[in-house]
């Protein structure tokens, strides 16, 4: 364990915390943002070919009113994960927060990779990790910021997955917003109509069951992700890569103005 302590130590390096002016950085009376960045690489083995785990993060969190509720409920939204961090309701900095997903992020692939790797040696690339996310903010509707995270994971196979992941928060309370705050009682049906509307017309077919013969909503209905940008005059839906096509598709973005909603809204 001193080992392993010791181990991940030296990998896991705060680079630093920066400020200043970025074209994706949100500009709201009041608030500040502060940037984190990480990059870490854990080898599995001390031979030269080992395979290894590479995490890169760089997190904006916000200084100012209700700075630190806010911090708290995006570290804990799923932007990263495992969402280790909300296992645990100690009070961490931000700082500390990433600090603290990273020492065991290492520390569970060093635990499930290691043994693993010794058992099948002649297959080195296949047990190489790499975790990428970086935030921005940008201004959403009235008092709302957007926080959005790219994320690219690979953990061997063919290919990584890239995923956004995006969370909306009320500046003034410091809250979350789901689809039920904006939306009266009974919304999904004539909101799920909305979307399935709008990706016929994208993937310029006439029904669902040829939406389906694309490999669109294959698996199931259509709903309306939780996974949105809520703008001034609109909200975009997004659905990540494999999440509800094939993979060469890629990510889906389904945008609806609030002049189509308006019927539906609070």
């Amino acid at each position: 364990m001193r080992k392993l302590t010791s181990l991940l130590a030296l990998a896991t390096v705060l680079l630093c915390a920066c400020g200043g002016s970025n074209s994706r950085t949100a500009t709201i009376k009041g608030l500040e943002f502060d940037s984190i960045v990480v990059d870490s690489t854990l080898a599995l083995t001390g031979s030269e070919n080992s395979p290894k785990c590479q995490v890169r993060l760089s997190i904006q969190y916000v200084k100012g009113e209700n700075a630190e509720k806010m911090n708290a409920l995006l570290l804990r939204s799923g932007v990263l994960s495992p969402d280790y961090l909300s296992l645990g309701s100690q009070k961490l900095s931000p700082k500390q927060s990433v600090d603290s997903f990273v020492r065991r992020f290492l520390s569970e692939y060093k635990q499930e990779y290691g043994e693993l790797y010794r058992n099948d040696t002649e297959h080195a690339a296949s047990y190489n990790c790499t975790y990428r996310v970086t935030t921005y903010t940008q201004n959403g509707a009235d008092n709302v910021l957007n926080y959005i995270a790219e994320v690219y994971t690979y953990g061997g196979g063919e290919h990584g997955v890239s995923q956004t992941i995006a969370r909306n928060i009320n500046v003034k309370t410091g809250k979350l917003i789901q689809l039920a705050d904006l939306f009266k009682p009974g919304y999904q049906p004539n909101l799920c109509e909305l979307i399935t509307k709008k990706c016929l017309k994208r993937f310029d077919v006439d029904n669902i069951d040829e939406l389906k013969a694309k490999g669109i909503f294959i698996d199931g209905e259509v709903y309306a992700s939780e996974n949105f940008i809520l703008g001034d005059d609109n909200i975009t839906f997004i659905y990540c890569e494999d999440e509800i096509a094939p993979h060469d598709i890629g990510e889906i973005r389904i945008e609806i103005d609030n002049d189509e909603l308006e019927s539906q809204l609070k």
